[in-house]
């Protein structure tokens, strides 16, 4: 009897390469559309909004969470920085905010609905296109106000110390997309209900928009190899959005956009190089004083004159 003693070498450089190819460029397509394609059935085959959301977002976490693991973007940002109570803690927050602001918001909308109703003689919303195409319209819109709010809070130094928050993780992975300050969410969450209640959508375009944005922000942060090719003309996805979270203002002060680049590139703000790589050091290198406690983010926009006194070197005796 003939015992085969030969033992399997290592796996091909090409071999992985390509796999490592093949994930960087179909991740998003797959995570993000899946998803959204798996909430869209749901509805459609009469499944409650509430349990397609559901659906639709655990099949995108799930995809992301792994592929961290299995291709990440920067090794060492698999690691525990620090921050995970923190952004765990932030996500929490945003979650309750949410549903805390939303039927006060949802009443402003409607209000500005029914006037606009009124005025038109019928709701403005296309209620009879497509899902499809009534989720591309909802993101034009919303990316539109939410764009501008960004902008204004990289520009303006009150708005800035609410967003302070979100650019002061020292990595970027998935769960510090939910890293905001609750004043910042909330602007943000306005910017997306009011108009959709305004322009009179319906709740299942609501929950695409959640599904699409919720997925969108954890890929656009993930320490994941993605590769978006054309698509960075239309997300603003990883390769756009790693050099918004650049130590760097002017390199910072770009790429605005949530989940479309659109306009970004009506008002020139979008910034992808091609002759070098996005900064794998991250933060905001001006304020090495910025709390990096929840508590004490959540406080950090009524204590700035504190937080920027930490971050000055204090002067000692000649």
């Amino acid at each position: 009897m003939h015992n085969d003693t030969r033992q399997a070498g290592p796996v091909p450089q090409n071999s992985t390469r390509r796999g490592s190819d093949l994930f960087s460029w179909t991740v998003f397509p797959i995570a993000l559309f899946g998803s959204v394609a798996l909430s869209i059935f749901m509805i459609g085959d009469g499944r409650s909004i509430e349990s397609a959301t559901v659906a639709g977002l655990l099949f995108g976490y799930g995809i992301v969470i792994i592929g961290e693991r299995v291709y990440p973007y920067v090794p060492d940002w698999n690691r525990n920085h620090a921050d995970v109570a923190t952004d765990a803690a932030w996500a929490g927050t945003t979650i309750v905010s949410g549903a805390l602001l939303r039927p006060a918001v949802t009443i402003v909308g409607g209000g500005i609905g029914a006037s606009l109703s009124t005025r038109l003689g019928s709701s403005p919303w296309p209620n009879d296109w497509p899902l499809v195409a009534q989720l591309c319209l909802a993101l034009i819109v919303i990316e539109f106000f939410q764009y501008w709010l960004h902008r204004f809070e990289h520009e303006t130094d009150w708005l800035w110390r609410f967003h302070a928050t979100h650019h002061s993780a020292p990595r970027l992975y998935w769960l510090n997309a939910a890293r905001f300050h609750v004043v910042d969410i909330s602007l943000l969450n306005i910017g997306f209900i009011v108009p959709l209640v305004a322009l009179g959508a319906e709740p299942a375009v609501f929950a695409l928009w959640v599904v699409t944005a919720t997925i969108h922000g954890i890929c656009q942060h993930a320490n994941m190899q993605i590769r978006c090719g054309p698509l960075n003309w239309i997300f603003s996805m990883a390769e756009l959005h790693r050099w918004h979270h650049s130590p760097l203002v002017q390199e910072s002060n770009t790429n605005y956009g949530q989940n479309l680049i659109l306009w970004d590139i009506v008002f020139g703000t979008r910034f992808l190089p091609t002759d070098h790589e996005p900064p794998k050091d991250v933060g905001i290198p001006d304020l090495p004083g910025f709390p990096m406690t929840w508590g004490a983010q959540l406080l950090s926009p009524w204590q700035w004159d504190r937080v920027k006194s930490a971050s000055t070197p204090s002067v000692g005796p000649k």
